[in-house]
Parts: structure tokens; sequence; C-alpha cells
């Protein structure tokens, strides 16, 4: 039998062309509620369309959107939504529509500057003021003054007035040590033209004529200025310049001479700022439209230590034969090899696939983060790992048969090729397993405007006797950074798991069973517990499984609408060499879908005959915590330091019009109105303290979702 090689030729293979992509700014969608949407057209539709001559007022898309605890409101909750700018609320939704006041804004600049975020119509919870430069580059911005700073440069309450300066120009800069004059930065564009008698503060011309071109209310908009305008040095892309900036009750105004006159005063950024204070964490936006599903060719260069000239033929008797050995002490140097990649992509997911690497699904980026889901390996190394003594660790999702641990496919070619539908396109692998006999197919279906990756592995037996058969998938992920982080845990929904081979000396032998997720007082989910690699199977079949990590906010669901009959979950921990598959120290967590239980099962599977494994892979972001994924969407839920639930809930397609309800232990505890639902854009319910053990349930117009609370 002819040897195989880690190195082909691939057929040619019919790649549709990506649909060309319009370079104009396009008018976005996510809005949670049609106010928001109503708002935001009358403010910044024409900035869009590049009809209007000033910046945005709210920001090119919609950001997330909460219902946030609000002490008055109805169910003691308001929805709001983030801007880059800013952030929409709507106070009371059963109000006038129509009024002006329908829709608020935020106070956010003054509660950065003073730490008092409110949480009621008269209730403020106390935090440490913002220690966020107000303008330019968020790290790294040493000399621009922070929200915090600002503090003794305000009014608030009817204090800090200072006297009426019309006709004067603004030269004082003001940095880490306080105020200085800076007469060159004296510009005619600083010439104070207003003054407010209500806050007692002056207005530069720049400003005042910014602000009266706003198509909304300018009072509205911005409140009143709270402090007098300043220059300050700001960091914008590694380069400082002076800019000058004023802060309002809700906004704050930069006015930069550097930028081009349409873009010289612009709002600051308040929006994201006041997420990243109040969340710890960057604000997420919506993905604007995106026609259909486009694919295209193009090559991948990645490091590869030449492993070419240690290919070991095998001879019959030989266990693995007629798959090759590695010399790994014959391995060579690191060099650049180009590999062919297809890229898949709709609205919210783009795919990239590596043929000759195991037909593998190499790279699942999150169009609304730029997040990878998948492990990138930086190197391709063979590691001394697997049933044939050698597996590259590429990262990515792999298909692995006929037999246990990786198989033997994952490091050599298959062939591709695209099959287009009405709602998508599939991406279609297929090789011949040359020790049994077995025809390989893989498949990938990505459709239009959903979130969620569907994947198929089938095996088909054309030999004329039954031969034994293993097939898994093995996805590798690393939610953080490509390292699995101290929170990252696995979320199998089960009691019991089994061990399949361990180095933690704390745990029993392999085929042992151990309490899932508690074990001798240790959670078992995260393997920053353990001591030494483990590897887990699921006790029983499981309808889905996952890899959350909650400081990422970033995860994985595989689902399955009939169970998985096997389901494992793999890590390192901190003490393994990783110099074995890699060379920087990165690191993964294996999620593996199986058609059989475990590794030791080895079922037959008749001539003519065939089996299928499938999965849905859902990439996760914004839930806070994962609890439960189904094929419709998934569940997060996560305990607040006040004592109360924040439920995330997102749906793998976008749902328009969705009211959502939670009840728990069959009582609702909260009723939202018609929201939109979307993969990009989870929604998060903060419900108040008391709601403890029992069931929580989550309804809404296309799913519902249950989980047990702890």
């Amino acid at each position: 039998m002819k040897l195989l090689l880690p190195i082909f030729l691939l057929v040619a293979t019919l790649i549709i062309p990506a649909t060309p992509v319009a370079a104009a700014p396009m008018i976005p969608d996510g809005f949670a509620d049609p106010a928001f949407a109503t708002l935001w057209m009358r403010a910044d539709r024409a900035v869009a369309t590049g009809s209007a001559r000033r910046s945005w007022t709210y920001g090119a898309s919609p950001g997330e959107m909460r219902y946030e605890r609000f002490a008055g409101a109805p169910g003691d909750a308001r929805l709001v939504q983030y801007f880059d700018k800013a952030r929409m609320e709507v106070n009371n939704p059963g109000g006038d529509r129509r009024s002006p006041w329908f829709v608020t804004g935020g106070r956010l600049v003054v509660e950065l500057i003073t730490g008092r975020m409110q949480t009621g119509f008269n209730d403020v919870e106390q935090r440490a003021p913002a220690a966020i430069p107000v303008a330019g580059d968020p790290i790294n911005n040493p000399q621009a003054p922070t929200y915090a700073q600002l503090a003794a440069y305000v009014s608030l309450d009817g204090g800090g007035r200072v006297p009426d300066r019309i006709g004067a120009r603004v030269s004082a800069l003001l940095g880490p040590d306080g105020l200085r004059e800076r007469p060159d930065l004296a510009l005619p564009a600083t010439t104070i033209v207003r003054y407010e008698s209500v806050t007692g503060h002056n207005v530069p011309r720049a400003f005042r004529d910014f602000m009266a071109a706003s198509p909304v209310d300018a009072l509205f908009v911005f409140g009143y200025p709270i402090s007098e305008p300043y220059w300050a040095l700001v960091r914008v892309g590694g380069k400082e310049l002076p800019v000058l900036f004023q802060a309002f009750e809700r906004r704050l105004l930069t006015f930069n001479p550097a930028n081009p006159p349409r873009w010289q005063v612009e709002m600051g950024n308040v929006g994201q700022h006041y997420f990243l204070w109040r969340y710890g964490r960057p604000l997420r936006y919506a993905v604007p439209p995106f026609s259909g599903v486009t694919a295209r060719e193009t090559t991948l260069t990645l490091p590869t230590y030449d492993y070419s000239g240690a290919i070991v033929p095998t001879s019959p008797g030989d266990p693995i034969y007629p798959y090759p050995r590695l010399d790994l002490a014959r391995v060579g140097s690191l060099q650049p090899r180009t590999y062919r990649a297809v890229v898949v992509e709709n609205r919210f997911l783009e795919l990239t696939f590596l043929p000759e690497l195991g037909g593998r699904l190499y790279r699942a980026v999150i169009k609304s983060t730029g997040q990878n889901i998948f492990y990138q390996n930086p190197v391709i190394k063979p590691a001394p790992f697997g049933q044939r003594g050698w597996w590259l660790g590429v990262g990515g999702l792999e298909w692995a048969a006929p037999t246990e641990e990786h198989g033997y496919l994952e490091a050599f070619p298959w062939d591709l090729a695209l099959e287009t539908q009405r709602d998508g396109l599939v991406v279609r692998m297929t090789t011949v397993e040359q020790q049994r006999g077995f025809d390989m197919t893989a498949t990938v279906r990505l459709r239009a405007d959903e979130g969620s990756i569907a994947t198929m592995l089938v095996v088909q037996n054309r030999t004329g006797s039954a031969q034994p058969l293993q097939m898994w998938m093995n996805a590798a992920l690393a939610p953080t950074a490509n390292r699995v982080g101290p929170a990252t845990h696995f979320v199998v929904p089960v009691d019991q798991m089994i061990v399949h081979a361990t180095e933690d000396r704390a745990l029993p032998p392999p085929r042992a069973r151990v309490e899932w997720t508690l074990h001798q007082n240790r959670d078992l989910s995260r393997p920053s517990t353990w001591n030494g690699y483990v590897g887990l199977f699921a006790a029983r079949p499981t309808p889905f499984i996952g890899l959350y990590d909650p400081q990422a906010d970033a995860g994985v669901a595989a689902v399955s609408s009939t169970g998985f009959a096997g389901a494992k979950v793999f890590a390192f921990s901190s003490n393994f060499d990783r110099r074995l598959f890699t060379d920087d120290g990165s690191d993964y967590a294996e999620l593996w879908c199986g058609a059989q239980p475990t590794f030791w099962d080895d079922p037959p599977l008749d001539a003519g005959e065939q089996r299928v494994i499938a999965a849905d892979w859902i990439p996760l972001q914004g839930l806070g915590d994962l609890a439960i994924a189904s094929d419709h969407g998934a569940l997060g839920v996560q305990r607040r330091v006040d004592g109360g639930l924040t439920v995330g809930v997102v749906s793998v397609r976008i749902l328009p019009a969705a009211p959502v309800r939670v009840i728990h232990n069959g009582r609702e505890v909260f009723r939202s109105t018609t929201v939109v639902l979307r993969p990009d854009l989870p929604l998060a319910i903060e419900l108040p303290p008391g709601i403890a053990g029992g069931t929580l349930r989550v309804e809404t117009g296309g799913f519902a979702l249950e989980t047990t609370l702890s």
C-alpha cells in the first residue's frame, strides 16, 4: 500500500468568490428598542452616509444592551443600550413614545468623575471615580487627565462657579501636576463665546458651534457644562498632541486642531469609558449588515518545524500501519511554510479552513470582537501525543478517527469543496482512511445571519466486513489570549465524570468515577485547580458541553440535538512543559464530542453502513458565565456582589421582536418589553437579591432554557 506522506497536492476545487462589501459606512441595526433606532437616525444617520459635516453624536454602531437595576423604574430595572459616546435609557416603557424624553441619556460624565453611580431615581452607589483618560489612548496616556482628576475642576450642586470670560482665548493646560499656561494654544477656535449662567462655566466657539449644529436638542444631548475648557497633552495612536476638552453633564467634547475640519470637534467616548468603569471590560458592538455567506481562497504562512525528513514508514504488524511514525530526534528547524486556506464568513463569524492539515477548521473569529475562539499554535510542531506517537497540535477543530485519542488523520491532506445552499454554504472535506478502508466526510455549514457553526462527521464502511471505529470531534480552545486563564472552567451537565488519564495524584486511576464538579472539596471544572494534565469523560450522554472564562467573558458551547454519546474534557496544568507542543508557553483546553462513550469503546461499523456525529458549535461572549446551551442559544448566570443575579441570554439567530420572561421556581420574576436578540449582542438582565436555589427558566419568542441554581 502506498506510504502516506504529510504533504500532498490537492485537487482543484470550486471556490465561490466573496461578494464585494461596500466601503461606505452602513446604516446599522441591532438597536434594543425602536425608540433607540429613531433617536440614532435623527442624530447620526447623516454622519453615517457622509452628508453631515460633523462627527458622531452616539457612534457608528449600537453596543451592548442590558436591563440594569434601577429603583423606581417598573420592576426596578430599565432597558439601556451603550454607544461609543453615550447610553440610551428607557425609564418607563409604558410611557408616551412620542415624548422627546421617552428615551433619556444618563449623566455618565458626572458619575465617572464622582464615582456616584445612579442605581435609581433616588438611589446612588458610591464607587471609586474612574481612573480612565478623558481622551486619547486608554492606556499609556500619562499626561491626559482622568475623570477622577477632574473632580477638583468641576462644579456640581451649585459650587465651583467661575467668572464670565467671553472674548478670552483658552490657554490653560491641565496635566497630572495641575494647571499651567500655554499661550501658544490660544487659538481663535478657543475664543469664549458663551457663558452658561446655570452652572457658571464658559464655552469656546468650537464647542458652541458644534452644539448648535446638533440635530437633537443640545440640553438633551449634552446637559450643562460642569467644567471650564482645558487643553491637555493626549496620546492618540501613541503620538502625543494637544487637545482641548470640556466636561458636560452627559458628554465630554474634544477639539483637536490637527484633525480634518469635519472631525476637529468630537464627542468623547463616554459610553465606552463608562461601560469599562462599571463592568470592567471593553464595550462590544453590533456587527454591521453583511449579505449572505461568502468564501474565498487564500494562503497562510505558518512557522513549521521541518518534519518531512523525520517520517518513518511502517510495515504490516505495526498497529498504526500504513500510517507513518516520526523520529522526533530528526525533526528539522523552524521554517516558514505556506498552506492553502479557505475563508468562509457570514455576518457574525469568519471561519478559516486548512485542507492540508487534516481538513481542520483552523480559526473561527467572532466578528463583533475579533476574537478567535480556537487555540492558535504560533508554530506547527510535532508533539509526542496520540496513537501514532506524534501529533500536530495546530489548534482549531480536528476530526479524530478511526481510533482513540487524536486518530490518524489530522496531519494529512483532505480534499475540500464548497456547496451553496439556499440559506448558506457547506464546506465539505473528504478523505479515505487507509487502515480500515473508511470513507470520511466532514461538513461545516454556515448559514447567513446565524452565530453558530453546524458540523457533522460521517464515516462510511465500504469494505466487505465490519471494522472497529471510534470517531470524535476535538476542539482546542483558549478563551484568554491563547491561554487558559485561572477562571476558565468546563461546563458539563452531569453529576459524575470518568477519569481517562491524569498526572494529578489526588485523583483516582483511569476508569474510576469522580463527583462533578466538586470532588473532595475541589472544583474539578477549573483546570487551575489541577496538579498535572487531566482528561475526563462524561459518565452519561449529555446534550451539550462547554468552556467559559468569566474574566474574559467568552467561551464556546457544543450542542447536540440528540445528545452526545461521548463527551470529554482535557487540559494541562500550570506545571506542564508546553515546549512539547509549542514555543511560546501558550496552552489550550479541549472539548471532545464522540459517537461512543469513551476511548475504551470501539464499536464495529458493519459493511456498507455509516455512522454520524453532529454538533453545533456556538461561540459565546457577553454572557457573564455559561449555565446551559441549546441549538437555539445559551443562558448565563452570575451572582453579583450585592447578592443579586445577572442573567445573560443570547440567540444563535436574529429574533427581531422577542419579549423575555425569567421564571424562578415557577414564578415570573422578570418580563421585558419587546427587544431584539442577536448572536453579537447578548441581553443582560440584572435581577434583584433574594433569588437563590431552585430552577431558573428563561423564555423568549424562539426558545426556552432552564438551569438549576446552586
